[in-house]
């Protein structure tokens, strides 16, 4: 019976890694997502476990009947989500509502029955043993072993060399198999025949997987035809053709089309116009998109490093894309590091005349990064005294709107912030050009286009009749004025992403302006506002405490889930923004959290930790503890860059972390169910109530800190809020009536 709850762990871990990484391609690939599918997952299992709570009778086979049901649904749940992709559009960012809306239900089934069969085992369990008391922490230590396993074979056999649904695939298998193998348990010869069917039907669907796979992505990116579509550790690459174009998606988010010369040759030559004679150059993306030709094109170029993060983007840029674009990196002059940017950047000893960031908007933590204050300065740092940065954004060409025009200015204010000369031009693309001596830019068109015929470079559209219009002096104050607007507005720093937060306001509330509006006025909030809301809160419980003799314990419960949800989504944009890719990392950072759970759960079955009310309040301020912990780490990392150059050490320190969160997590989850029990509750009733106010409080710490605390209040004050809501928890447990 106790490998049954191995394998649910396993199941379960398994199933969220591959929703969370659907999801992320599904919704262009913003952290949001990330928030908003764990916290749809835990109200989906802590449903899941208080509905069994209600069920008059419980067999065995119900139990594994579901197991089998289990296996059945996570395929389809995974077709269902690439389905999904054309009815949000190909390309479109899809709105908060849409997000939410459609996240539920398509985690839902699978959610419902990982939390009821948590419920269902403790149950069954009790017909094995012959004492009761350790019930719930022999299923919860189960799962977490499980779970630890799943996400450790995810990580290092799985992720590498197979695709998600081949994965869902062998997972559900897997499961069934073990359903039939118990099947000596289950007495319906009824049941025993679905079971079977099931089992055929999943082994004809494994071994055509290919099939399966082929059609499903050709679904999800409809009417496109798909090139290739891959996984890698650092994205989902998808090339798209159209009659006469190849596009190329990285995690569901654009990045470029092919051919698209007025792009290419705009974000190119403007910079290099810019600067009299560019001869190094460091271009941060876009290599494979056209750029590289276009920069070559310039007779005093002597020197061109192309950093790219994803080696696999080159390879099969070079497969799909025409030959003169795989051609160009032959050249001498160009030098490719694969390396993320950033860390290029802060390692980088050589000084570059011109460096151009060909980088999709910051939608997400890890593109945020280079839009921050901190990115900028690097960038200063190994500029030519003479040099210039460039960088460009989603704009319109003629009225920027209240929400774009906020989006503007914190990418502008933030440049200004660190270049004593910022220049910024209008049109469907808003570029900014920076650098380190004033007076070393010109807004004088004429300039540039007499720059532009002395090089006697080929270009189609960066002509003088397109730049008079487009860059015409009109335009041009309109578009100064829209940034000079305000005299000041707040920076986008690496702990505070504002960026990130207007990008989400901008993109994701299209359709919805009324929303956009609504969520624009939360830019003021504060800490100190959050702080006396949580106050209230707690002296609410306070007063009704005596009415609800639980109600102190179950509000630790809860907020250890609000807690642990939270630090896991933390860590993991921490991980964006100090290290740049998450996508492989999420197995790893899960699985380092699930292995803390199992040694909770191994401590706490080992040794005694009675009274129980005592270890609770021990915990409850370990939690507090922990939150300080990491914000001091932050700092660290933050102000010690050198750190991050000791990779090894770098890994490490993020699953240690969230190890140790999880180990506190269940250990006071497993205490607080034995008070619980302590006061007379049964075992089911103690496994759904306190299982269900677990992850409905992780459902609601997934949700406020990936929307609102996080690009509202930044990392720091996010860590602190935790800190006090642990403390408030803290206090509230001097208040349990004991009696039962």
């Amino acid at each position: 019976m106790f490998s049954a709850f191995i394998l649910l762990g396993l199941a379960a871990t398994l199933g969220q890694i591959l929703f969370l990484r659907e999801l992320m391609v599904l919704f262009s690939g913003t952290e949001i997502t990330l928030g908003i599918a764990l916290a749809s997952w835990l109200i989906g299992t802590g449903l899941g476990s208080m509905l069994v709570k209600w069920l008059r009778k419980i067999e065995l086979s119900y139990f594994l009947l579901s197991f089998s049901f289990l296996s059945l649904i996570l395929p389809i749940s995974i077709i269902l989500i690439r389905l999904t992709k054309p009815i949000i559009g190909i390309g479109e960012i899809p709105s908060i509502p849409a997000i939410l809306t459609l996240t539920f239900p398509l985690i839902l089934p699978y959610a419902l029955l990982t939390g009821g069969l948590f419920t269902l085992g403790c149950e069954c369990l009790t017909r094995f043993l012959i004492e009761e008391e350790r019930v719930i922490t022999k299923v919860y230590l189960g799962e977490a072993i499980g779970a630890g396993l799943g996400g450790l074979v995810f990580y290092f056999i799985l992720c590498p060399y197979f695709q998600s649904l081949q994965i869902s695939l062998y997972l559900s298998l897997l499961i069934v198999i073990y359903g039939n193998f118990q099947g000596k348990w289950i007495k319906q010869r009824t049941l025993k025949i679905i079971n079977f069917l099931i089992m055929i039907i999943l082994l004809v669907a494994a071994i055509n997987w290919k099939v399966l796979e082929k059609k499903s992505r050709n679904w999800q990116w409809k009417p496109y035809k798909v090139l290739t579509a891959q996984d890698t550790i650092y994205g989902q690459l998808t090339f798209l053709k159209n009659p006469n174009q190849i596009i190329l998606y990285e995690s569901g988010l654009y990045t470029f089309t092919y051919p698209d010369l007025p792009t290419i040759e705009y974000s190119v030559h403007f910079a290099l116009l810019q600067h009299p004679k560019p001869q190094r150059v460091l271009l941060i993306g876009g290599g494979i998109s056209g750029s590289l030709n276009e920069i070559l094109k310039h007779p005093s170029v002597k020197k061109v490093v192309y950093v790219e993060l994803d080696p696999t983007l080159i390879k099969l840029g070079s497969r799909y894309l025409p030959k003169e674009i795989s051609y160009v990196l032959k050249d001498k002059r160009v030098k490719l590091i694969y390396q993320d940017g950033r860390l290029f950047i802060k390692k980088a000893q050589e000084k570059y005349d011109v460096i151009i960031l060909c980088l999709p908007d910051p939608l997400t933590a890890q593109l945020n990064r280079f839009y921050t204050q901190e990115f900028f300065r690097e960038i200063k740092d190994i500029l030519d005294k003479k040099g210039v940065f460039c960088l460009g954004v989603s704009s319109a060409p003629d009225i920027i709107g209240m929400a774009l025009g906020e989006f503007l200015r914190s990418v502008y204010f933030t440049i200004k912030n660190v270049f004593p000369d910022v220049v910024g031009f209008p049109g469907d693309t808003a570029y900014f050009f920076a650098s380190p001596t004033k007076n070393t830019l010109t807004e004088k068109i004429d300039i540039l286009i007499r720059r532009l015929k002395k090089r006697s470079i080929k270009v189609k559209y960066v002509q003088d009749y397109y730049l008079q219009a487009d860059l015409s002096p009109f335009k041009l104050a309109y578009f100064r004025s829209v940034l000079e607007k305000k005299k000041q507005v707040d920076l986008n720093t690496d702990l505070k992403p504002r960026c990130y937060f207007y990008s989400l306001v901008l993109w994701s509330t299209t359709y919805f302006p009324a929303l956009r509006g609504m969520v624009l006025k939360l830019h003021s909030l504060k800490l100190s506002h959050c702080l006396g809301a949580m106050g209230i809160f707690s002296l609410f419980l306070f007063c009704l405490r005596r009415r609800f003799n639980t109600l102190p314990l179950l509000n630790a419960v809860a907020t250890t889930g609000f807690t642990e949800i939270s630090l896991e989504v933390i860590v993991l944009i921490s991980f964006q923004v100090f290290y740049g890719y998450v996508y492989h990392e999420l197995a790893g950072l899960i699985t380092a959290f699930m292995i803390g759970l199992a040694i909770g759960s191994l401590i706490f079955h080992k040794y005694s930790f009675q009274p129980f009310i005592k270890w609770l309040f021990f915990l409850q301020v370990g939690l507090t503890l922990v939150c300080f912990l990491w914000l001091g780490i932050i700092y660290a990392l933050y102000k010690y860059n050198l750190i991050l150059h000791y990779t090894p050490l770098f890994n490490l320190l993020f699953p240690l972390f969230l190890g140790c969160t999880g180990t506190l997590g269940g250990m006071q989850f497993l205490t607080a169910s034995e008070t619980y029990r302590n006061l007379g509750k049964t075992i089911k009733e103690t496994a759904a109530t306190l299982y269900s106010t677990d992850l409905l409080g992780s459902a609601l710490g997934a949700i406020l800190t990936s929307l609102v605390f996080l690009p509202l209040l930044g990392i720091p004050a996010t860590l602190i809020l935790l800190a006090v809501l642990n403390l408030l928890a803290f206090v509230l447990l001097f208040f349990v009536d004991q009696t039962p």
